[in-house]
């Protein structure tokens, strides 16, 4: 039997399916907007990062015009907000609202935790009661989404 050459080798392993690669999906990107002075965000940045997510952190000064823009009140704003796909996600959101939001894609603009809760995501101190996620509709209407 002819022993085959180092080309001929290169050319079959370049052939051979890697399943393992395939199958590593991409980070889903995050674009988080930030005041300038803000350490809790680029902590909430980290936090999201933790759990897979690719984030970029762009210091603004225009976040009360970015609620808006996201139809978030501000009685119910965040101190941050970021954009996933086609939904905002104002303030310190644990990640079980943000993947319930990713999964089952509702007709939203927007879910938000208002405030800067102790405890929540990015936040220091422990955490006083659950945590009460809004969802921001099309229409601007505001309801519950989500206890934590």
């Amino acid at each position: 039997m002819k022993p085959i050459s180092r080309r001929a080798a290169l050319l079959m392993a370049a052939c051979i399916p890697l399943p393992a690669l395939a199958a590593v999906p991409k980070p889903r990107q995050v674009m988080l907007y930030k005041s300038p002075q803000c350490t809790c965000c680029d902590a909430y940045a980290d936090y999201l990062r933790q759990h897979g997510f690719a984030v970029t952190v762009k210091p603004t000064n225009g976040l009360d015009t970015m609620s808006r823009w996201a139809g978030v009140p501000e009685e119910l704003e965040g101190c941050h907000i970021s954009t996933i796909g086609d939904y905002a996600v104002a303030g310190h959101v644990p990640i079980e609202a943000v993947r319930k939001l990713l999964v089952e894609h509702p007709p939203l603009k927007a879910i938000t935790l208002p405030g800067m809760p102790s405890g929540s995501p990015g936040m220091l101190g422990s955490k006083q009661a659950p945590f009460t996620v809004y969802a921001i509709g099309k229409d601007g209407t505001s309801s519950v989404y989500m206890t934590v």
